[in-house]
């Protein structure tokens, strides 16, 4: 189906995601932190990115802001549970180029559901022309 890059720092949590990932068909690529992420998307693409927000070294709003520097048009998913308002974090993550958000904790078919609809969408937006 599709190759999705996750970003979580937490390793039972990227764990969980990206079984839930590989239980639906997709390919996943795990990154601990959104350096490694960002380091990949300059020489490899993605179909979609699923990033959390509170993260050590490169947090996921520095990661939105270098992805979407160089992949205007990668969908991207921002999750966080983090500590605090989570709708506060999620919000500056759309502010800085989230596709969509998704709070922590959340149910399996909830986010194999949202990353199908990012999928779709995607695939039926215009695509950029090499001017």
């Amino acid at each position: 189906m599709a190759f999705i890059l996750v970003i979580e720092d937490d390793p039972i949590a990227r764990q969980v995601i990206a079984l839930a990932l590989e239980s639906a068909g997709h390919r996943v690529l795990r990154c601990e932190n959104g350096k490694k992420a960002v380091d990949h998307l300059t020489h490899d693409d993605a179909d979609l990115l699923v990033t959390d927000i509170m993260m050590p070294e490169m947090d996921g709003v520095e990661t939105l802001r270098a992805v979407r520097q160089i992949k205007p048009h990668l969908p991207i998913l921002a999750i966080s549970g983090g500590s605090g308002n989570t709708a506060d974090y999620l919000g500056l993550a759309k502010v800085f180029g989230a596709t969509a958000t998704l709070a922590k904790p959340f149910r399996p078919q909830e986010f194999i559901g949202l990353v199908g609809r990012l999928l779709r969408e995607a695939d039926e937006a215009p695509k950029p022309t090499d001017a």
